[in-house]
């Protein structure tokens, strides 16, 4: 093979490659955004068309002749519906003659017919594996010649009720009714009355549970998991490539092989994308809550510290009272005791001069073992001793004759004590 061809063969199957690969991604982000419209209540199909992903624009250039010069082709994909619909009873005679599973709707095969053939390249390729040279589920002649409740593929399959397929995508009618007369296509009403359970009559046969072998001796090996989409049992990415293989210019075939390989590399890149999304949207959530954690540990402690401090600033205040307040009594106890010493250090006060020459009689009396001089015409009490010694008349109280005793002064009564200790 020339070196020319095996370029060609390049550009072929890179732009075959890059539309189904378009095609594949548009697919998954129309079922994210449902699925994201189901979790957190948004009208889906309004984000879908909003953000343009009905239809999808792809850009090529190509160098033509050696030359720098780039030509930016665009193609536009056929509108397609949001989310499967059922089988309207009606022949589209410019799109291909085969039937597509459809999610067990049985539907038209929507991929336009060329060169005036009956099936697209893919269906083509079904029915020449067939005996009888008819497509894997059938024709469109073949679901119209019979009751849209009736058909049977040629393996005998029957086409699921649409009310099992609106369950799966949540769909109410009025979303169903809406999409189609986007696409002016009218659905029978039939098809959204959900069919009755068939009851089997008669003893139902018992089911022996089989023997489990045994097994080898250890820990058991770990099995890989195997992922299923639920209710589709037709290969999805297949069909999206196989789709975009018919919309090629130049028509070139390619091998089964490469078709396989490049279908699988899609959906991995696909899984892979998926599973990225949902580790980082995990990751993120644990960060939200960790940094929740954070500071609702931050402000428990922040108020234990406030708490902690008004405590302690209470306690310092209630003990700096405290110890202004006996400050202050000791403060006024020793100016009381100082104003004390003071007022005893004073002369005692002499005994009053008589006005008149008479001299005053005293008589010594005798009080508690103690003597003193008792003035008989004042009954002014004298210090005996004092009178003795120095022949001072140090007055120091008064007799009471109703309470027969001595009234001290304060001051004789202060040197009473000084007496006392001497």
């Amino acid at each position: 093979m020339s070196s020319m061809s095996l370029k060609t063969q390049e550009i072929i199957v890179s732009e075959w490659v890059s539309r189904g690969l378009c095609n594949v991604a548009q697919e998954l982000a129309i079922r994210m955004i449902k699925e994201c419209g189901a979790r957190y209540s948004f009208d889906a199909l309004v984000a879908i068309r909003e953000l343009g992903l009905e239809t999808v624009t792809i850009s090529k250039n190509r160098n033509r002749n050696n030359k720098k010069s780039k030509e930016s082709v665009k193609k536009v994909a056929i509108a397609k519906a949001s989310f499967p619909l059922p089988f309207n009873g009606e022949c589209n005679g410019e799109c291909c003659q085969a039937l597509r599973q459809n999610n067990g709707l049985y539907t038209q095969c929507l991929i336009s017919r060329k060169d005036g053939k009956e099936y697209c390249k893919s269906c083509q390729q079904l029915a020449d594996k067939s005996v009888d040279g008819v497509p894997e589920y059938g024709t469109i002649q073949q679901r119209m010649a019979v009751d849209i409740f009736e058909y049977v593929d040629p393996k005998g399959r029957k086409p699921v009720s649409y009310t099992k397929v609106m369950k799966k995508y949540k769909l109410t009618q009025e979303q169903v009714l809406e999409e189609a007369g986007k696409l002016n296509i009218t659905i029978n009403e039939s098809h959204f009355i959900a069919p009755t359970a068939v009851v089997k009559r008669g003893r139902p046969a018992s089911e022996k549970a089989p023997k489990e072998p045994k097994g080898a001796k250890g820990r058991p090996k770990k099995t890989k998991k195997v992922l299923e989409i639920e209710g589709d049992e037709e290969d999805l990415f297949a069909a999206l490539v196989a789709d975009a293989n018919d919309e090629e210019d130049n028509g070139s075939e390619v091998s089964d092989m490469t078709t396989d390989k490049a279908a699988e590399k899609a959906a991995k890149e696909a899984e892979k994308a998926a599973e990225k999304a949902a580790k980082e949207a995990e990751k993120a959530a644990k960060e939200e809550q960790r940094l929740k954690e954070k500071a609702e540990k931050e402000a428990k402690l922040a108020e234990e510290k406030a708490a902690k401090e008004e405590q302690r600033l209470k306690e310092k205040a209630e003990k700096e009272s405290k110890l202004a307040e006996e400050k202050a009594a000791k403060l006024a106890a020793k100016e009381a005791e100082k104003a004390a010493k003071k007022e005893s250090k004073k002369p005692a006060k002499k005994a009053p001069v008589q006005d008149d020459e008479e001299p005053d009689v005293v008589k010594k009396i005798e009080v508690d073992g103690k003597k003193y001089l008792k003035s008989k015409k004042s009954g002014i009490i004298y210090d005996y001793s004092e009178y003795v010694k120095n022949g001072e008349q140090v007055v120091v109280g008064k007799w009471n004759d109703s309470k027969n005793m001595i009234e001290f002064e304060k001051s004789g009564e202060e040197s009473e004590e000084e007496y006392d200790e001497e």
